[in-house]
């Protein structure tokens, strides 16, 4: 057959499609395109402005809060200081610890406090008139001892002395006239209040400093006023500060009292100003700064009156035709400080160059608009042509002419297209017989590719224990050192913080290395379980405290309600079953940024031969899952959700805590809803248990050493550096070390020293483990040594081998401090000391407030809420200073986390007659 017959056919139809109202495929390519330009075009140009609006209000917020904080945080540190200071010497002076009766001697003491902090002035005032103190009062800045003793001189005259490098009088500086500290306001004030205060002065001598003291009165036994102790700090340490914070170019920052008063400012001038040669201090409404002056005067149109701002406020108000960002937030302190600190951001600071990109934007889009019609209607003309040829050649294919040929010119394109048209009838011929030939070589290939698979994935295995094995050796002595320096007390605070991160860091590498290896086990059907006696309840709090940390951390309430009926002891693989649940925590709080994460255990069950069924639920109002994306959450390597939150795992954790609960006979089930949340939970069936007791293990972040006899422990490991974590870790507590190279030299030196106990590695040269094992096993002499296998070859059946090889357990590398502590108690009977904490404190020294605060506390502390306890318990404490000591005691074990042992403490007092 021909292709002019159904090419004329075809070519008829054209214009019946037209009368029938059909658009034209150039129309159709034209309209659609032009439009979708002018829309491109205006929302670009409007989402431009907008978003670039929208980003300055976000960024403005941001820095804002950011500056508020840094100087919350700033005034908490300056302050501290100083009020710290008064109330230590007020409290040395009650426990007769400073002798009021040397003037001299207190000067010389409060010369050499001076000399440890940056404080201007420290003194003390009695009540008879005299005055003892030390401070730098000269301008360049040398600390001088002053004394106003009308017993000594016969008059109240201010004698300021020089001193020497330790703080003894040396020469007379200056007699600076009379003065009579007790008419001072610092003396007068906090006596009239009867507690600490604070007072904000000013100097009215060169150079005029703006200055706050903290002051605390001194009573004798009989409540008697003995003297006022002050510390004076100068404010004008507090305005450096604010002009050192990167606001923006013509941001401004400043502090302000409810009066209106500046207490420190970013701008050059100086809170004060000189009226008739007399220092007045500066009200921010006259600032001679703009910003700071429309500010203030806002502040007082918007609230009338400054006292009535009690929360932080963010506000906008309009200077000179230009949006102004701004935020106040109040600022308090126990000694009666109630400052605001001000942040006010122009908006022209940040809009300048984004109205510029905005407007070039638009200018490109409107010429983008211009340039793409034109050569859409080209185009589209050039276009329609060969496809229309193209069209009427697929309807002759499509009745089965296949041996059509049709023949296009003008378009590279559509020219090899019309080739395989024509190519296309031939090669479906010949395809159906192929097919069955193929699918036979195929199902041939597959059969031999399983048996190249098998074999790669025991290869596989094999590299990665090998890895592990090689990894953890280095990791060993990373982690290893590292928890040796945290357990330092001469390291200071910063580079503790780095040997922390380097502590986390490893321990993440670790647990990498662990995933990838439990994957492994998993895919090789390898992966077993190892259950053990454990005290649940226990071991649920130790799961909720790790993770309520990170939910604390991130701002969003962590809730653990567990059934009233839960069991004391269980059979259940410990490490599996808390590595599922904290998976699962983890990935609800990471992808929950408000509201709540829950961990609900419920007993649903209990069968006749003592197997408990146990129902877990991990339940957040966090972002939710797509219901698209529900089938991919089990699967290795895959991570769904928002692109940020991708990069924080490896994607392993759903994976293997699917497998570990399969082994464990159950099934992860999944419920959720994008933007409401999302419901983990498995049911699984554990045997009940009545031997826990023996497997629980104790806190050991405080051990400096054990009771009785002293122990000596054999070390041997071929890698100088394992042998050094284990000794640097066990020298500071009194055991007595000694390292072997091999296990032949091992045997030697238990020959000679009879250690009690030998940590031993497996793979060295000369004799393994395993064959120093064998030989101390069949010695009789040596035979009931405790022996202890740490290696970096952790799989289960090294462990297996070397427990059958003679060893009485098994360390795995890297070291972690708590088990081998809990090896050593275990093996060598040993009592730990641990290090006093400050906070130690008897229940006996303790006054309790009312009833019904302490039951309010117990309440909270049953629910685990412990922020809204430790908000509870620092109100309770502000009713009076004698509930202070018991409130401290609450607030340290909420910081802990031991809300068991603040409700025992708390019922100890609601059962007893101190109540």
């Amino acid at each position: 057959m021909t292709a002019s017959g159904p090419l004329h056919q075809a070519t008829a139809h054209q214009p019946t499609q037209k009368a029938n109202g059909k658009l034209s495929l150039r129309s159709l390519l034209i309209v659609p395109f032009v439009l979708q330009i002018f829309a491109a075009v205006g929302l670009t140009g409007y989402l431009s402005f907008r978003n670039g609006q929208q980003a300055i209000n976000n960024l403005a917020t941001r820095l804002r809060s950011e500056v508020s904080l840094r100087i919350d945080q700033h005034l908490e540190t300056q302050l501290d200081t100083a009020r710290n200071l008064a109330q230590t010497n007020g409290d040395a002076i009650d426990l007769k610890l400073l002798n009021l009766q040397y003037p001299a001697a207190l000067g010389q003491f409060f010369w050499k406090q001076l000399k440890l902090h940056n404080i201007g002035y420290i003194g003390f005032a009695y009540s008879t008139g005299d005055f003892a103190g030390a401070g730098r009062f000269f301008e360049d800045g040398r600390v001088t001892v002053d004394e106003v003793s009308r017993q000594r001189n016969g008059n109240f005259n201010w004698y300021i002395y020089n001193t020497n490098s330790q703080g003894e009088r040396t020469t007379l500086a200056i007699n600076n006239g009379r003065y009579i500290a007790k008419e001072e306001g610092w003396y007068t004030e906090p006596v009239r209040a009867g507690q600490p205060l604070w007072k904000v002065y000013q100097w009215q001598s060169p150079p005029y400093t703006l200055s706050i003291s903290a002051n605390r009165p001194v009573y004798d036994q009989n409540k008697k006023l003995i003297g006022v102790i002050g510390v004076d700090q100068r404010l004008s340490q507090i305005s450096d500060f604010l002009r050192e914070l990167k606001v923006s170019p013509s941001g401004k920052t400043f502090i302000l009292e409810r009066t209106g008063l500046i207490i420190a400012s970013s701008a050059a001038e100086q809170p004060y100003k000189l009226v008739d040669g007399k220092a007045t201090r500066l009200n921010a409404s006259n600032s001679q700064d703009a910003l700071i002056r429309a500010t203030t005067q806002h502040l007082t149109k918007q609230f009338s009156n400054l006292n009535q701002i009690q929360q932080s406020q963010t506000l906008e108000f309009m200077l000179d035709g230009q949006r102004q960002f701004l935020q106040v937030t109040p600022w308090k302190d126990e000694w009666g400080l109630d400052w605001l600190v001000v942040v006010a951001v122009p908006e022209s600071d940040f809009m300048a160059q984004i109205n510029a990109n905005s407007r070039t934007t638009v200018v490109l889009c409107l010429g983008a608009l211009g340039v793409a019609t034109i050569l859409g209607v080209f185009t589209s003309g050039w276009i329609t042509k060969p496809i229309l040829q193209l069209q009427e050649a697929s309807q002759l294919i499509s009745c089965g002419h296949l041996d059509q040929t049709v023949q296009v010119q003008g378009i590279h394109e559509l020219e090899s297209l019309a080739d395989y048209f024509n190519q296309m009838a031939g090669q479906l011929k010949t395809s159906f017989i192929e097919l069955e030939t193929r699918v036979e070589e195929r199902t041939a290939e597959l059969k031999e590719a399983k048996l190249v698979a098998d074999n790669a994935n025991q290869a596989k295995s094999e590299f990665l224990a090998n890895m592990s094995h090689e990894l953890r050796t280095p990791l060993n002595g990373i982690l290893g050192y590292a928890q040796i320096l945290e357990r330092s007390k001469a390291l200071p605070d910063k580079e503790r913080h780095g040997v922390n991160i380097i502590h986390q860091c490893g321990s993440h590498l670790l647990t990498l290395i662990n995933d990838v290896l439990d994957l492994s086990k998993i895919e090789a059907r390898k992966l077993e379980l190892a259950p053990q006696a454990i005290h649940f309840p226990s071991f649920l709090q130790g799961v909720v405290e790790i993770c309520r940390i990170r939910a604390e951390e991130k701002g969003i309430n962590f809730q653990y309600e567990p059934d009233a009926d839960l069991p004391v002891g269980i059979a259940a693989d410990e490490k599996r079953l808390r590595q599922v649940l904290i998976n699962l925590l983890g990935n609800a709080i990471k992808f929950t940024d408000r509201g709540s994460v829950t961990l609900a255990v419920e007993r649903v069950a209990v069968d006749c031969d003592q197997t408990a069924q146990f129902c877990f639920v991990v339940a957040d109002t966090g972002v939710g899952i797509a219901p698209e994306n529900i089938h991919k959450l089990f699967q290795a390597f895959e991570q769904v959700g928002e692109h940020n939150r991708k990069t924080e795992g490896t994607g392993l954790g759903l994976a293997i805590s699917q497998q570990i609960v399969q082994l464990m006979g159950g099934q992860i089930q999944v419920k959720s809803q994008p933007g409401v949340g999302s419901d983990f939970s498995f049911e699984v069936a554990l045997p009940l248990a009545t031997d826990w007791s023996q497997q629980q293990t104790s806190t050991v972040g405080n051990i400096i050493g054990y009771e009785g006899t002293q122990h000596h422990i054999l070390v041997v490991d071929d890698r100088w550096e394992n042998r050094g974590v284990i000794v640097n870790l066990l020298e500071p507590l009194g055991f007595i070390l000694t390292e072997a190279e091999n296990g032949q030299d091992g045997l030697a030196k238990i020959r000679q020293h009879s250690p009690d106990l030998v940590i031993l590695d497996l793979s060295m040269p000369v004799m393994d483990g395993f064959e120093m094992l064998k030989q101390i096993r069949n010695t009789d002499d040596l035979k009931h040594l405790k022996v202890i296998v740490s290696s970096a070859s952790v799989a289960q059946l090294d462990r297996r081998m070397s427990l059958e090889a003679g060893g009485d357990d098994f360390l795995p590398k890297p070291v972690q401090v708590s088990e081998l502590f809990n090896f050593l108690a275990n093996y060598l009977k040993l009592t730990w000391k641990y290090q006093a904490t400050a906070t130690t404190t008897s229940t006996t020294e303790l006054i309790p407030p009312p009833k019904e605060d302490l039951q309010k506390l117990l309440e909270l502390a049953q629910d685990g809420l412990v922020k809204k306890l430790t908000e509870a318990a620092e109100q309770i404490g502000q009713k009076s200073d004698r509930y202070q000591p018991f409130i401290q005691k609450i607030l340290q074990l909420a910081k802990q986390f031991q809300t068991e042992n603040i409700e025992q403490l708390i019922e100890e007092y609601l059962a007893g007659d101190r109540l």
